[in-house]
């Protein structure tokens, strides 16, 4: 029987503090810190290995931006992960960086077990200043554990048996997450070219010679770095395979590039639409005011399934005061047609609203207002959908007094939307017959 896979994201520095001092006697506060960490992390491993196959760098110092294939392979395929997170950890862009695909990973799969550590006196308002706010890790009650700063043997020993009985029931015959599904897809196109020709995606995707040698299976390497390379770097690729591709199988590079034309969206700020509503309506706020622009953050986010093409509605009738009950109205019967519920059977909307997450994407002249909010935020199945207003690339029609509307950051501009209508189109160019209607 295959074991559960385990993950432990860290930053220990282990070269740094390797010597025979143990963290209780250790005079350094950094050095102190750094080893209560490693000890936590050994623990954990130690009490796990019987039971799980751990996943664990402990050579892992800072690799910048270039991610090893073990490493992202190890966070797209683990079946649960530990996210230890220290006032050390949090400077390392490397860590956050994990806690975004490990975060992302959760919303898509919903017995996807995560467990941040907090270790010392690490607060909701240093995480945010690192950078780690909109991952919501504070909002992973379930899952959440945290330590003291009084650096005990006893006390360190007790929270890794704590992490570890976390994972006593994870299985490894969870359901396939929407990330893995978009990997497995990808792969199974790649891997009739065979390595030869596969090979030459390695400069333009930056593919090193050992990550290379490291998996036989080539075409599952080249679909990990695919999902995070930036579409520059992805029509390169492309261009190198796409005469081989094509000749093998006409309609193949058409579903491959379906897959890769919304990955220029910002993966974080995309990750958030993951986020699904638990009981409470929310909404998003969208940088932009282009529609596409918006599918393409949510074709990111879910990793482009089949599915969404019929949970999601643009609403965009002019909307005048005082007619607030009438757009719900018309919002209701417009999500009802999309999900065939026929009028006779409108009591059932809301559990096709939650069977699968359902958008609504606002466009101006449906400018959420308050009283249009109170009425999603009552209504039984308009609650259990995203919101999404098409707000300007600075968020100008933010209308006021939401709190419960999140914005998506970073703040586009017009490079980065020109870069990437250029870089779709060089795609979309690469082959005969292929739609730019994704």
């Amino acid at each position: 029987m295959t074991r559960a896979r385990i993950f432990i994201s860290h930053s220990c520095k282990d070269v740094e503090i390797a010597d025979d001092v143990p963290f209780e006697d250790e005079a350094d506060p950094r050095k102190q810190r750094l080893k209560y960490a490693r000890h936590i992390r050994d623990e954990v491993e130690r009490l796990l290995g019987d039971d799980f196959e751990v996943l664990l760098d402990r050579k892992l110092l800072d690799p910048g931006d270039r991610w090893p294939i073990k490493l992202l392979r190890w966070l797209g395929d683990c079946d649960g992960a530990v996210l230890l997170l220290s006032e050390d950890a949090i400077e390392s862009k490397w860590v956050l960086q994990e806690a975004t695909v490990l975060t992302w990973r959760r919303h898509l799969r919903p017995d996807f077990r995560l467990i941040p550590v907090r270790l010392g006196a690490l607060t909701d308002e240093a995480l945010a200043a690192a950078g780690f706010g909109p991952l919501q890790i504070s909002d992973i009650q379930a899952a959440r554990v945290e330590g003291t700063v009084g650096f005990s043997r006893a006390e360190a020993d007790e929270l890794a048996a704590r992490i570890a009985g976390r994972f006593k029931d994870l299985s490894h015959e969870g359901e396939d997450d929407e990330m893995r599904q978009w990997i497995a897809e990808v792969t199974r196109i790649l891997e009739p070219l065979g390595d030869e020709i596969l090979s030459l995606t390695r400069e333009p995707l930056g593919i090193a010679e050992d990550d290379w040698a490291h998996f036989e299976d080539r075409g599952r390497t080249v679909a990990h770095y695919l999902l995070r390379a930036e579409l520059p770097r992805t029509s390169k690729a492309l261009e190198r395979i796409v005469t081989v591709l094509a000749a093998r199988n006409a309609e193949a590079f058409t579903r491959l590039a379906d897959k890769l034309l919304p990955m220029w969206v910002d993966p974080a700020a995309a990750a958030a639409l993951a986020v699904l509503p638990d009981g409470e309506w929310h909404a998003y706020a969208l940088n932009t005011d282009d529609p596409e622009v918006a599918d393409d953050y949510l074709r990111r986010a879910w990793c482009c399934p089949p599915w969404l093409a019929n949970r999601r509605l643009e609403f965009d009738e002019a909307l005048g005061e005082g007619q607030a009950a009438e757009a719900l109205a018309s919002l209701k019967a417009g999500i009802a047609t999309r999900l065939r519920v026929p009028p006779r059977r409108m009591h059932l909307l809301a559990e096709r609203v939650r069977d699968r997450p359902f958008f609504v994407i606002f466009g101006e002249a449906a400018a959420l207002e308050q009283g249009l909010c109170e009425g999603l935020a009552a209504d039984v199945a308009l609650a259990s959908a995203t919101c999404l207003q098409l707000a300007g690339r600075h968020f100008e029609r933010v209308p006021a007094g939401l709190p419960a509307m999140v914005r998506l950051l970073p703040a586009l501009d017009n490079a980065r939307e020109d870069a990437a209508y250029l870089g779709k189109s060089s795609i979309l160019d690469l082959a005969p017959g292929v739609s730019d209607e994704h």
